[in-house]
């Protein structure tokens, strides 16, 4: 593990520096930005992106400052086909890799608190692969693209019966890549709690749909509650 440099980004409300680590394999180097809070840590989150996208995502970016803001320890990441310049592993197998070497990271750096992990779009299957290491306490599903788009009966999405920890899934209505009907259906398959919040109003990456607002409160409210749920939960167990 490298030691931490200073953000090449602009600095926001919230500091982050540049680390690298090993993916879990312990072969080869995968960069993040992590974000720490101000006070005390209460958890730690892993954030992934999309397949056509990187960290510097405004949703990857803006949940990792926020999460920061809570009390988390927030590590969003680039699978390394993005500093590559090439392309995702046809099974997601080496991002899943990379994003258990993200919670390693996370482990490392936070000692015993509770890690989550989060993914946009491509990224919700990486962490429905890496849902079974056991760092990993819950998964954040952002956008779950549960067929290809507008064909809902495309079924046996290859990932979804790899979740085996609580997950909570944020969905915008208008999803293409998301049939709300099958979804709700996918979910009473899963043999862990579940949590769903559909976006009204809002696409694939919660782009706002008719009249133009910021979503990111709405998907922020959704994630925040849940974690701070599934802490409680934590705590309530420890006594």
């Amino acid at each position: 593990m490298k030691s931490a440099t200073t953000d090449s980004e602009p600095m926001d409300d919230q500091p982050a520096a540049e680390v690298r680590f090993p993916p879990a394999s312990g072969s080869g180097e995968v960069r993040g930005m992590l974000h720490r809070p101000r006070g005390p840590t209460l958890a730690g989150l892993a954030v992934t992106h999309g397949r056509s996208n990187d960290m510097r995502n405004p949703l990857v970016k803006r949940i990792a400052e926020a999460a920061a803001e809570g009390g988390l320890a927030a590590l969003r990441m680039n699978f390394r086909y993005v500093d590559e310049k090439g392309r995702a592993s046809k099974d997601l197998s080496r991002e899943e890799d990379e994003l258990r070497g993200a919670v390693r990271f996370l482990r490392k750096d936070i000692a015993d608190r509770p890690i989550f992990i989060a993914g946009e779009s491509m990224g919700a299957r990486v962490c429905a692969r890496a849902s079974s290491d056991p760092d990993v306490a819950g998964v954040i599903a952002l956008g779950y693209p549960l067929h290809p788009k507008f064909r809902p009966e495309v079924r046996n999405p290859p990932e979804w019966p790899l979740i085996v920890k609580p997950v909570l899934v944020v969905q915008g209505d208008q999803d293409p890549f998301c049939d709300l009907a099958r979804l709700r259906d996918e979910l009473t398959r899963l043999t862990q709690p579940y949590e769903l919040v559909v976006i009204p109003n809002a696409g694939h990456s919660f782009e706002p749909r008719g009249v133009k607002r910021d979503t990111f409160p709405e998907v922020w409210a959704a994630v925040e509650a849940w974690i701070r749920a599934g802490l409680s939960s934590e705590n309530q167990a420890v006594r």
